[in-house]
């Protein structure tokens, strides 16, 4: 399968579940989230990134009780 296919398929699961909605900081050792930039809109994006294990290569954003989400409209840019 296409990587393009699988990364456009997860994301759309992960937009579309409530609990998977958005991410939560995590404690595990070597996982950060680290800001990739502004959108056109203004709003900072993140992605994982992990020194020790694969990571979901995901644009994540921010949300106002300091989780991440794939889904923009959840973000802290839209309050």
């Amino acid at each position: 399968m296409n990587k393009s296919l699988i990364f456009i398929l997860l994301a759309g699961l992960l937009a579309s579940c409530d609990e998977a909605a958005t991410y939560k900081k995590q404690t595990v050792d070597g996982i950060q989230y680290v800001a990739i930039g502004s959108d056109g809109d203004g709003c900072m994006r993140y992605q994982i990134k992990s020194t020790s294990q694969m990571s979901v290569q995901v644009v994540l954003y921010k949300t106002i009780d300091g989780g991440y989400t794939p889904n923009k409209k959840m973000s802290l840019c839209f309050l």
